[in-house]
């Protein structure tokens, strides 16, 4: 069996380990690194290390620490509460609003479960409290983490722009993002359209009280 082969069926075993399990997935990775390079491909040490992308880590570790600094501080949930400002009651315009948020914080550097799981719970609120439906809302979250996903500073965005870098193939970073963004933006347009976003857009505007959207839900009668 070659060693590329032995590589790909290592790696499936680390996901298959890391995600039923409670272990580090690059802490598994490197020690499978190490037990393929030694074993199976006849490598030294410092030829393992010379296989680590060391410019692509220190990439990815500046992009989460600057994420981490602007939700210790803050700056997200100041975000989100601003951006529901701007729909002004009109609740067909939240789930988008949810959207572009979970887009926004995968663009500058969340991974998408972590920008997920801080909009999806205010996200749910507001379909509860307006009427909206939870699966609706939900798949807007997912899809609008998936949108940013692959901007140039992403997590995602920056390991594949990284690669192709070193690898000497064609690419380019806008084309990347773009294409994640306008693909996402489609698939939530016809989400939004199949689980009653005109049924939203129907209903105009409700009264909200601040920017969580505390208070009456100000449906119409008939509605619940």
């Amino acid at each position: 069996m070659s060693p590329e082969l032995v590589s790909i069926l290592v790696l499936v075993v680390v996901f298959v380990i890391a995600t039923t399990r409670s272990v580090n997935m690059g802490a598994l990775a490197f020690a499978a690194a190490f037990g393929v390079g030694t074993l199976v491909a006849d490598l030294d040490a410092d030829g393992i290390f010379a296989g680590f992308p060391g410019d692509l880590f220190v990439v990815l570790v500046g992009v989460t620490y600057l994420f981490a600094i602007a939700r210790a501080n803050g700056t997200t949930d100041w975000l989100v509460h601003a951006a529901v400002r701007l729909v002004r009651g009109r609740v067909a315009l939240i789930p988008w609003v949810m959207f572009a948020l979970t887009g926004a914080l995968t663009a500058i550097g969340a991974v998408s479960p972590a920008a997920v799981a801080i909009v999806a719970p205010i996200a749910l609120s507001f379909a509860t409290r307006y009427a909206i439906s939870p699966l609706l809302m939900g798949t807007m979250v997912v899809h609008g983490a998936q949108a940013g996903g692959f901007s140039p500073i992403s997590i995602y965005g920056s390991i594949v722009n990284g690669i192709v870098e070193r690898e000497g193939l064609p690419g380019s970073e806008v084309t990347l993002f773009l294409a994640s963004l306008i693909a996402n933006l489609l698939i939530a347009g016809v989400l939004f359209a199949l689980f009653g976003g005109r049924k939203l857009w129907a209903r105009g505007s409700v009264p909200t009280d601040g920017a969580t959207g505390k208070g009456d839900a100000g449906f119409a009668d008939g509605e619940t």
